[in-house]
């Protein structure tokens, strides 16, 4: 053995013990953090969110299949009725399935991770273990919807795994059921109807890339599946109404305002400094500020925003484009820069199909920010990125094989370092 190759050897077994502490370290930050988080489960106040479905659920006096179709979120309120049958506590019922199927999601990243086994880390077996089982406890944590009583983490377990499947069968050759994927997005979306925002951002990304893949025979089994089980899960309001139930936000029509017309005021005020960028607006400040300003005309949609109001709708997008590069950082921590540059991290062994799938997954996520951003003009809410900032994770964990392993470790001990930095800052503030 040369002298270079002796140090070589000595700085990975000393990077490879380090990863093992910072792994460690970076694991109980994460706790530190859940156990924070988690007053959101046990405060016995309702948050707004909550309210709603709580209304809903609290109505229902009998178990009647035709009925829970009428309902928003119908998968989501279906088992919640089931658990409150259980426990008597709506409140407590709706945080536990949310929190059931968060921890349901996480297993399925791991084990699923694990069981295809795309690469080891090192030849550390614990190390590969600790880092693969951190990051998603990390990434899927950060985004504090585990504890609430919405549907969000419960649409996001049941869309992800989705993702995931279609995207091995479709780009790496995998024989999952199309059956069973056109079900979890049909269950994601009558949950959460913001997933069909994250699936038209896969379809935009996966027609750049593999247009062929497009016209594929699962993708349009998937397609069918997905819509014959939302017409299933929905066959109430189809009967009657002949439209689906979507949980969106709305104010009665009656109030003389909506739901639109409260956010473009809110990112008005936003903008002038009238208000913090902290405080929202309710419907009643909005038909106050109309019987003051009786002139003043309110935007149609977000085109006649553009249009209309062009220099406010371009520095509402700079904004949110700003808060999503920060918090993409925050919560992919190095993953994030790495995946962004891997054709230049990756230049010396060119695979141009390899190179496709990263761009691939890139675009997905940008895609879906461009998406959100459009559709929601006051702000970003970056819990609605879940979906796609796992999916991020789980690849960006995979595509790191192509570096070396001293290069490989080191990326992963800065990963934890940024996660540990943050925290510390959180616990400073």
């Amino acid at each position: 053995m040369n002298i270079d190759e002796k140090y070589t050897n000595l700085f990975f077994k000393w990077n490879t013990k380090i990863s093992v502490l910072m792994a460690l370290l970076f694991l109980l930050v994460n706790c530190i953090l859940q156990y924070y988080f988690f007053g959101a489960f046990t405060n016995p106040a309702s948050n707004p969110d909550e309210n709603s479905y709580i209304y809903f659920l609290e109505a229902i006096h009998e178990f009647n299949l035709y009925n829970f179709s009428g309902l928003n979120s119908q998968p989501f309120s279906f088992l919640c009725y089931l658990f409150n049958q259980l426990f008597d506590n709506v409140k407590l019922s709706m945080r536990l399935v949310n929190l059931i199927a968060s921890i349901v999601c996480l297993g399925f990243l791991y084990f699923y991770y694990k069981k295809n086994k795309f690469f080891d880390f090192s030849n550390n077996k614990l190390l590969n273990k600790l880092i693969t089982f951190t990051i998603f406890f990390a990434v899927l944590g950060i985004f504090e919807q585990q504890f609430t009583g919405i549907p969000d983490g419960f649409s996001v377990a049941f869309g992800l795994p989705g993702f995931i499947l279609l995207t091995e069968n479709s780009l790496n050759g995998k024989k999952h059921n199309a059956l069973l994927i056109g079900f979890l997005f049909a269950i994601s979306f009558t949950s959460r109807p913001t997933f069909i925002i994250v699936l038209l951002s896969f379809l935009g990304a996966l027609t750049l890339f593999f247009p062929k893949k497009i016209f594929s025979k699962c993708l349009i089994l998937v397609g069918v599946y997905f819509v014959l089980f939302t017409a299933i899960i929905n066959f109430k309001p189809l009967i009657s109404k002949g439209e689906i139930n979507l949980d969106v936000k709305e104010i009665p029509s009656e109030y003389g305002t909506s739901w639109f017309e409260m956010n473009y005021l809110m990112a008005k005020k936003w903008d002038a400094a009238e208000i913090p960028n902290t405080q929202w607006l309710s419907h009643i400040d909005v038909i106050n500020y109309k019987k003051e300003n009786p002139s003043v005309v309110f935007p149609k949609n977000h085109l006649d925003i553009l249009l209309n109001d062009t220099g406010l709708y371009f520095r509402q997008m700079i904004r949110m484009t700003a808060l999503a590069m920060y918090s993409s950082f925050r919560y992919l921590y190095f993953l994030f820069p790495f995946l962004l540059f891997y054709y230049f991290i990756n230049y010396k062994k060119k695979d141009a199909l390899e190179t496709k799938k990263v761009y691939f997954v890139v675009c997905f996520y940008f895609f879906a920010i461009v998406l959100f951003s459009a559709t929601a003009f006051k702000m970003l809410e970056f819990r609605w990125m879940q979906i796609p900032t796992l999916f991020f994770a789980f690849y960006a964990i995979h595509f790191s094989k192509v570096l070396s392993i001293n290069k490989r470790i080191l990326l992963y001990n800065l990963v934890f370092l940024t996660g540990i930095g943050f925290f510390i800052l959180k616990i400073l503030k």
